[in-house]
């Protein structure tokens, strides 16, 4: 098919069937893709080196280089940040539950006042979850696909499985700095990802070995400062609807004061450690008041650190994290679009706390986005 040629600089009007359009780069043509998936070519003005300039007839024009454009959701706008810009693509190419639900359908609607066309995303739905630590409740399953199990032994068949983490990338795992090794139990040797319960059977159990444990270069233990962690599996992690990363909190003026903190931590004060995950809603307290339940001690020399660190909990149920949940991640919901209600954005690692169950109060969380430049460093060079 031959391609008409309008000989036509960048900038210039055109026309096409009477509907104003300027000479743009094909990039630039929202519009554009919804001839390419018709197999239709719009006019080419001229040619810039490679680079198409078409006419188009869109009544705004916007870089399409900066958006991915999902048949499922619609489109996703790209940004400075490369940690938000990951989480997009993973949006994009990964197979979330409820983005699933829906399908997206791009338009032109003719809009006579100014004689162009306004390019429509129209995104119909076919069709959302259910809600311990301490005042928990049971998750669903494939509800955080990002979970993951700590391992501690010589053997993976008798590992003792004592803290958490949660899957940001295909070879890293977000944790807490003390969970890189216990006292007791030695070095954190095998991550466990795809499972809702400690009991699940074994096939549900993805085992990873532990290829890195990268601390936060300013961790000390036990100082509870700085208590954020990095560890890199052996082999790529196999993603499936149980195994999926979360994003990571990127928006410094974001403010979030309802969270849920996840784990398979004790059930209370000297109770057993949960069988199936838990989540627990939690609220944020404020930083005066977290000063007064973590003034200075052993493992916080200068008392509780709001620039680093943050606390949430409950001031009048029993609602916290607990042992055992170390290192698991305080969330709340994507906030790239609501359709994407089953995508998680981690703002918090659970790090320490009081005595949990014996009375309401608040657990110190590390500050995720304090530490975003490190995290990108290691896990995005």
């Amino acid at each position: 098919m031959a391609l008409e040629l309008l000989n036509l600089y960048e900038g210039s009007p055109c026309t096409i069937n009477n509907v104003t359009g300027k000479c743009v780069s094909i990039y630039n043509c929202l519009s554009s893709y919804i001839d390419l998936g018709n197999k239709i070519y719009a006019p080419i003005c001229s040619l810039k080196g490679k680079e198409p300039i078409i006419c188009c007839t869109d009544c705004t024009f916007n870089d399409t280089r900066n958006m991915i454009i999902n048949p499922k959701i619609g489109i996703l706008h790209k940004t400075e940040n490369k940690v938000q810009n990951k989480c997009i693509e993973n949006i994009d190419r990964l197979d979330y539950w409820c983005k699933l639900l829906y399908n997206a359908t791009m338009s032109r609607v003719y809009n006579p006042e100014i004689n162009c066309y306004d390019v429509k995303i129209n995104v119909e739905t076919t069709l959302g979850w259910g809600r311990g630590g301490v005042g928990g409740t049971d998750a669903n399953r494939y509800q955080f696909p990002h979970m993951a199990l700590l391992g501690y032994g010589d053997e993976v068949k008798t590992a003792s499985w004592v803290c958490g983490g949660s899957v940001i990338s295909d070879r890293f795992i977000l944790t807490a700095g003390h969970c890189l090794s216990s006292p007791k139990l030695g070095l954190v040797k095998y991550i466990t990802l795809g499972i809702l319960k400690r009991s699940d059977p074994p096939e549900l159990w993805q085992i990873y070995n532990v290829k890195r444990r990268i601390p936060h270069p300013e961790y000390k233990s036990p100082s509870r400062y700085n208590d954020i962690a990095l560890l890199e599996t052996d082999i790529e992690i196999r993603f499936s609807k149980a195994v999926l990363p979360a994003c990571l909190h990127t928006n410094r003026n974001g403010v979030y004061q309802s969270a849920d903190a996840l784990g398979w931590g004790a059930l209370g004060y000297k109770r057993e450690l949960a069988d199936t995950l838990q989540t627990v809603p939690v609220t944020e307290f404020e930083e005066d008041e977290c000063f007064k339940y973590y003034s200075p001690h052993r493992h916080l020399k200068n008392g509780y650190n709001h620039t680093t660190q943050m606390c949430y909990g409950d001031k009048t149920i029993l609602r916290d994290t607990c042992e055992g949940d170390s290192g698991g991640p305080l969330i709340f919901r994507n906030i790239y679009s609501s359709k994407l209600s089953c995508i998680y954005t981690i703002i918090g690692v659970t790090s320490s706390g009081t005595q949990c169950g014996i009375a309401p109060s608040p657990g110190i969380y590390t500050r995720v986005i304090y530490y975003m430049p490190w995290i990108e460093s290691v896990v995005w060079p």
